[in-house]
């Protein structure tokens, strides 16, 4: 089949480039190719500003942007929060070579790739072959999106015979759907055969990522290394062993499999802060103030920068300066004051962090022996806490309830881990945690049973049972009755009961109650979207009885 013509005339062009005259030159080598529709800006934050507010057909971003965001952090929020059209096409371009550059650029897959110097012929060729491909495969990725596998997989059979040249790309997508229908072993035949023909790294990444869901995990790590040692720069491989040698209860050479990653793609925000949390496991200080000092530096300008990796990172030089004489104490000392102030700033609308990075910053006092700063940051605490709006995660509880109790702090340290019992009970890691915390001697028990009611409720939710689930949720909400899960469980109950109910009007009623109680959600929570929904179900139902 005969490749059709590029009607550049009618793409949408954005261009981001910090240099102004190179940025030119890219217009005017796209205007030259016909593009009339082009829009040019010269940093990250404007650039995902303009796709906020429109979809662009083609994207050729610079990787290296000056203090702003860089193309790989724009490409990652850009694919994160579905910014980009199915057949959006993203070129990264860079004048560096440095394999710490590449391996970033890289990482979110862009879908072309070019150093400069280029010229226009080039640059069109490469944008051929992209839009091309992307145009082609972009009805699956529509049905992948909207979630209809079946339909997807269907479509990718189909068009894999009329388009042999791409039979690679129609098979992956065909992988992909096969796994998110856990049909794990046509998933597993499917990539195992690829890679029999030819080791190709992703199809390798998809035996492992079987071997794992079929709970195989001693062929997934075996997998694993095998593809590390015969791709090490496709740092997935890296990513997934070190989970596997986690959850096998092998932390440190976890640790060691994340140290191989970084030092070859040391960009990557969301690694260098695993790296830091299990090598905080394994008491390895030196590693794990590395790490969230990485993390800092490269979340500088990242939409996925929290404040973990600040606060990490004060705990871990915390850690170094106890008992220790043989560091720089005065430069360590200003390092973490100078990366509380970066924390306040970058976050002072939140009072949830505004109070965890209080308790932090008064804990690292009491290591300094600066008692008029402990004083200080516990009276900010205490204002802060004041007005917090939304529920503390279960493990900043952990985190906060011990610096208070270190700094004698231990009543509000004991309401922070109660609250916290009450919504995180269901989560074993976290309450073994609290355990040895708690001085309240039937927190833990009431939370166990409460737990108990609500694995009952989900049971016989699925098996259809809804009085049942109604009844054992009800108990649950008594012992924790701030609990959003089970709140949020119990009005669904309520709503499957009343749409096969014709007395429904008790049901209803009583799910908008529930719903009402539930104050201290944030938006920002990923339960916000279940609640909405269900509370415009909710009011649907009620208006139609």
């Amino acid at each position: 089949m005969k490749k059709p013509l590029v009607r550049y005339s009618q793409k949408t062009v954005l261009i981001i480039e910090d240099f102004a005259e190179f940025g030119r030159s890219l217009r005017g080598m796209m205007q030259t190719l016909g593009s009339k529709n082009i829009t040019l800006v010269y940093n990250g934050e404007d650039a995902i500003q303009e796709c906020k507010e429109r979809k662009y057909d083609i994207i050729l971003s610079d990787y290296n942007l000056g203090d702003s965001k860089d193309g790989q952090q724009i490409l990652e929020e850009l694919l994160t929060f579905n910014l980009l059209k199915t057949n959006s096409v993203f070129l990264m371009i860079t004048a560096e070579n440095t394999t710490a550059m590449v391996m970033g650029a890289l990482e979110f897959q862009p879908d072309s790739y070019l150093t400069k110097p280029f010229n226009g012929s080039i640059l069109k060729s490469r944008l051929d072959k992209a839009i091309y491909k992307k145009d082609l495969l972009a009805p699956i990725a529509r049905l992948m999106l909207k979630k209809k596998w079946k339909e997807a997989l269907k479509l990718c059979n189909e068009e894999s015979e009329k388009h042999p040249k791409f039979r690679m790309a129609y098979l992956r997508l065909k992988y992909g759907c096969l796994k998110k229908l856990k049909m794990y072993d046509k998933a597993l035949e499917l990539t195992t055969q690829i890679v029999n023909e030819r080791p190709i790294p992703w199809a390798m990444l998809g035996v492992g990522e079987i071997f794992y869901a079929k709970k195989e995990l001693d062929r997934a790590s075996d997998l694993f290394n095998d593809m590390i040692n015969e791709f090490p720069m496709v740092i997935e491989g890296y990513d997934w062993l070190a989970k596997i040698q986690y959850e096998q209860g092998r932390p440190i050479e976890a640790q060691y499999t994340l140290v191989k990653a970084v030092e070859r793609s040391p960009k990557a925000l969301h690694r260098q802060k695993k790296l830091g949390e299990i090598a905080e496991e394994n008491d390895d200080i030196t590693v794990m103030t590395n790490a969230f000092r990485q993390a800092v530096k490269f979340g500088k300008n990242s939409a996925f920068s929290t404040p973990d990796e600040f606060i990490k990172l004060t705990k871990s030089i915390g850690l170094q300066l106890k008992g220790n004489s043989n560091v720089d104490r005065k430069k360590l000392i200003a390092e973490s004051e100078s990366i509380f102030s970066k924390l306040e700033r970058r976050f002072k609308s939140n009072p949830a962090v505004q109070f965890r990075s209080a308790v932090a910053h008064a804990d690292f006092s009491a290591i300094t022996n600066d008692e008029q700063k402990v004083e200080k940051y516990l009276t900010t605490a205490n204002r802060f806490y004041e007005r917090i709006e939304e529920h503390i995660g279960a493990e900043e509880s952990i985190e906060i309830s011990e610096s208070l109790k270190h700094l004698g702090q231990k009543e509000l340290a004991e309401s922070i881990l109660e609250e916290a019992v009450e919504q995180y009970f269901d989560d074993p890691k976290f309450l073994k945690k609290a355990e040895k915390l708690t001085t309240n001697k039937h927190l833990i028990a009431n939370s166990k049973k409460a737990n108990q009611y609500n694995n009952k409720a989900i049971t016989s939710f699925k098996n259809k049972d809804f009085n049942a689930a109604i009844e054992n949720f009800a108990r649950a909400s008594e012992i924790a009755p701030n609990n959003v899960n089970i709140n949020l469980n119990h009005v669904q109950s309520l709503l499957k009961r009343a749409q096969i109910n014709s007395n429904s009007s008790k049901d209803l009623h009583t799910a908008e109650k529930v719903l009402s109680s539930i104050t201290r959600l944030s938006p920002d929570d990923e339960r916000f979207a279940r609640y909405s929904e269900l509370s415009r179900l909710t009011q649907l139902m009620i208006q139609s009885l």
